[in-house]
């Protein structure tokens, strides 16, 4: 597909939060066409279309009519609700997506039976800002799914248009996936927390407890991208070290010691994959529960 036809290919968005307005912003900037924006809320629609150059609309057929595909950018459980009002319109083969990590498109239900021309694409960022966050989006990677293979390929010529790696994933897998998604994004912040709360309890001053492992924490990351699991790999789990292990573990609370043991467990499996010569008997039969 040239470059003309992907222009003419117009998205409208219904839902106007921190995912579509991003979206919209990032697609417009590397020259995809964006129809505009349906709300419940024709403050938000309008607001994020200042921002994005297109237009509010008043009601989603007057959207859809102006669309070739429709990006559902509304809360999970909000999907099924647009959806219904979708089907009560002349749909005329038009693709419809949502942009859920966890749902595929098997929602899109249609006289008992899926949607033909329904797809799901999840960018793997973390928005957290509608007006920001489009910046950064370059970097993302994004999963694409649905049953049919013309409307994949449809969808991947639209957006050959972006620099962004893109995969086809199964729609059975989406729930593993997400749940990956979420250990990678979401979880990390738990630990951050629970290693900032130590830090306090060992008596050290708020501000120096929340900022003081910022290096360490970004140092880290920085390693994990560029290098991989088992050359960022360091510490007493990669060194079997079993004695400073059993320290931490008499030192930890009941409630933390449990997560601490399950975490250095694979950090375990990685070691010995990095160090195949080294005997970690030892601190596996500390490790376990």
């Amino acid at each position: 597909m040239k470059l003309t036809i992907i222009n003419t290919m117009k998205i409208g968005f219904i839902g106007a939060g921190k995912v579509g307005s991003t979206l919209a912003k990032y697609f417009i900037s590397q020259g995809i066409s964006v129809a505009g924006f349906y709300s419940q809320s024709f403050a938000n629609a309008e607001q994020v279309c200042q921002f994005t150059g297109c237009k509010p609309y008043t009601s989603i057929a007057a959207l859809l009519d102006d669309s070739d595909v429709i990006l559902i950018t509304v809360p999970d459980s909000q999907i099924a609700n647009v959806w219904s009002e979708l089907c009560l319109l002349p749909l005329n083969n038009k693709l419809v997506g949502h942009c859920s990590g966890l749902l595929s498109s098997d929602i899109f239900m249609f006289n008992q039976s899926v949607y033909p021309f329904g797809f799901s694409l999840h960018p793997l960022y973390a928005i957290y800002d509608r007006f920001t966050c489009y910046q950064s989006m370059h970097h993302a990677y994004f999963t694409l799914q649905s049953d049919s293979e013309t409307v994949l390929n449809q969808l991947q010529h639209i957006f050959t248009a972006l620099p962004n790696h893109i995969s086809v994933i199964d729609g059975a897998q989406k729930s593993l996936y997400h749940a990956a998604c979420v250990l990678l994004s979401n979880h990390v912040i738990a630990l951050a927390q629970i290693g900032s709360d130590m830090l306090k309890q060992c008596g050290l001053d708020e501000q120096f407890s929340e900022q003081a492992w910022h290096p360490l924490f970004l140092g880290n990351a920085q390693s994990l991208c560029q290098y991989g699991t088992l050359a960022a790999l360091t510490g007493p789990i990669e060194r079997a070290d079993v004695e400073t292990i059993k320290q931490h573990l008499t030192a930890l609370s009941p409630d933390i010691k449990p997560l601490y043991q399950q975490l250095s467990l694979v950090l375990l499996k990685i070691s010995q994959q990095k160090h195949p010569q080294r005997d970690y008997q030892p601190l596996q039969l500390e490790l376990l529960p």
